[in-house]
Formats: structure tokens, C-alpha cells, sequence
């Protein structure tokens, strides 16, 4: 008899830890950037650290899976397939999925004002209906710029000027007449330095530790956008968490717009004047092509986005705008 009770009671300390253990939901994550250098890849890290943190027994993230183990363009696939739970993305590689998210990029109006206002709400709806649950964005302030291997003066300079291309800027570079070059982000150097392509859009931050810098003369300011990382979850995956797996998610991804990146602006800026130091130089173009850059941007995307679905971007550029 002691001997079953024994067996029994091993029996339930093992059944017992197994549910408890049961009880952690383990999420697989994905971001597009594999460099920790990359501000938008620290505050990806930083959100799974904080989910890891304050989840701990509840709900962790683990692994984070790069662009060496699922290529950054597969990524919104693998996340509609399951294979990935949570992934940090731009909306461009995913405006198949979601279209109206990359509208983000042209908004007028910081995050905190679009959760006021409805657009994340509108936005929700188009990420449920296409099986994704919108957690976050960052990025707001943080804009591309053009960067050169030769200088120019006038916004018509860049006439016929080869820039490397993405589906984010080509609609831009058809407007200022530029010659369009498409070349991955890792044979990025090689072209540049081989004269395949004369210059490239990115934000400040993301060339150095690229090593874009360099093979890169000059910055053109003004910028143009807004450089969006959106954090989203597989919907099913959402909806088979309990309400406290979901609220520890909802936590972390109030405190990637509150806190995480209250300071990539200031970042971005910073790595922008460490390039300036040592050597890079700043083209400022004049104030009236600076404003006809800036335009062409908007008026091009926005016409793009209002060309393949009239009724839903009109409303949310409503919202987005001023």
C-alpha cells in the first residue's frame, strides 16, 4: 500500500509539473534585422526582453529567428503559416497582407495621437481580417535620406542618377526621375563600391553598422518618411493565449511606444553626426527643392496606396493626416 501511494504520489508531482509547465506559452519570434547594432533591432530585443521579464512562468518569446534562418521578405508568410508566432517587420513587406499598413510611413501624426483617433483601430480590423493582431509600431520621426557616391545640388540632378531600389522608394524615384537599380540589402556594398548603383534611401543609423558608410559620400537632407517596424502575432496564435499571456504582449508593446523608442530620434541623429565627423558630408538641398522632395515623396506613395484600394486608404489618410 505505502509502495502505490508512493507511485501515485510521484505520479501526481509529475502530472502537476508537467500542467504547470503546460501553462507557459512559448512564442517564436522573427525580425528582419540580424545586426544587434541596428536601433530597430534593439527595440525588437528590448520588447522580447521585456515580455520574457515580466511574463516569466506566463509567456516568453523564444527563439528570435534573423534573416539568416528565414529571409525577411518570407517572413509575413511564415507568420500567416504559424511557423513564427510574433515578428517584427516593415509594413512594405508585407502591403500584400495588409495594405493599409503602409500608410504608416506617410503619417502625420505620432502613434499615441493614432490610438486617439481611431486609425489603429481601423487599422486592427484590416490585421485580424488577414489573421495578424497588431501589437505596436516604431519608428515615427526616425526618416530615410538619400545618400550618394557624387554630389548633387538640385532636386533635377537626380535625373537619370542610379539609386538602388525597393518597392518603398520606387514610385519616389519615378517622380524625381531617378534610374532604378534592384539590388538586396547585403549586395548593397558591392554595388556601390563597383559603381552599380550611385546611391541608396535608408535611415541614418542603419549605414554604418551596415558598413554602407564606407562606400558613401554624401547625405541629402531633407528626409522623406517615417522608417515603421510594425510588432504583430499569428491572430490564432493570439486568440489561444489567456488574458494574462495577452496582457503581458499588450504591456510590452505600450512600453515600445512609450518608452522604447522615445529615443531613436535622438539616436538616429546621433549616428547621423558620427558619420559627419568622420568625413561624411551633408548636402542641404534649397529650401524650394527641399519642399518639392518632400512632396513628390508623399504625392507619389499616396497616390500608389489610393490607387489599389480608393476607399480604405482615403479614410485612413484621413486619419493620418493633419
Amino acid at each position: 500500500m505505502k509502495k502505490l501511494i508512493c507511485a501515485l504520489g510521484v505520479a501526481a508531482a509529475l502530472l502537476g509539473g508537467g500542467a504547470a509547465q503546460a501553462e507557459e506559452a512559448v512564442l517564436k519570434g522573427a525580425m528582419f534585422i540580424k545586426s544587434d547594432k541596428s536601433l530597430f533591432r534593439s527595440v525588437f530585443n528590448q520588447f522580447v526582453e521585456r515580455v520574457n521579464e515580466r511574463g516569466e512562468g506566463l509567456v516568453r518569446i523564444d527563439p528570435v529567428l534573423g534573416p539568416e534562418a528565414i529571409p525577411g521578405r518570407e517572413m509575413p508568410n511564415a507568420l500567416t503559416e504559424g511557423v513564427i508566432d510574433v515578428a517584427g517587420l516593415p509594413p512594405a513587406y508585407y502591403r500584400g497582407v495588409v495594405l493599409e499598413a503602409d500608410a504608416l510611413q506617410l503619417a502625420a501624426v505620432p502613434p499615441a495621437e493614432q490610438r486617439a483617433n481611431g486609425a489603429v483601430d481601423f487599422l486592427q480590423q484590416r490585421f485580424n481580417a488577414a489573421g495578424w493582431q497588431f501589437l505596436a509600431q516604431y519608428g515615427y520621426g526616425l526618416q530615410f535620406h538619400l545618400f550618394l557616391d557624387e554630389p548633387v545640388e538640385r532636386l533635377s540632378d537626380f535625373d537619370g542618377y542610379a539609386l538602388r531600389t525597393t518597392p518603398t522608394y520606387r514610385h519616389f524615384f519615378d517622380a524625381i526621375g531617378a534610374r532604378q537599380v534592384e539590388t538586396s540589402r547585403g549586395e548593397l556594398y558591392t554595388a556601390m563600391e563597383r559603381g552599380v548603383v550611385d546611391g541608396y534611401a535608408n535611415v541614418m543609423s542603419e549605414v554604418a553598422p551596415a558598413g554602407w558608410d564606407e562606400v558613401t559620400a554624401y547625405r541629402v537632407d531633407p528626409g522623406f518618411y517615417h522608417a515603421i517596424v510594425t510588432i504583430t502575432v499569428n491572430k490564432a496564435r493570439w486568440d489561444s493565449l489567456s488574458d494574462a499571456q495577452r496582457a503581458v504582449l499588450q504591456e510590452a508593446a505600450t512600453a515600445v511606444e512609450a518608452e522604447m523608442a522615445r529615443d531613436m530620434a535622438a539616436a538616429d541623429r546621433a549616428a547621423g553626426q558620427r558619420m559627419v565627423d568622420a568625413g561624411m558630408q551633408v548636402i542641404t538641398l534649397p529650401d524650394e527643392d527641399a519642399a518639392a522632395l518632400q512632396k513628390a515623396a508623399l504625392d507619389a506613395y499616396w497616390s500608389l496606396l489610393e490607387g489599389e484600394d480608393p476607399e480604405s486608404i482615403g479614410a485612413l489618410r484621413a486619419m493620418l493626416s493633419r
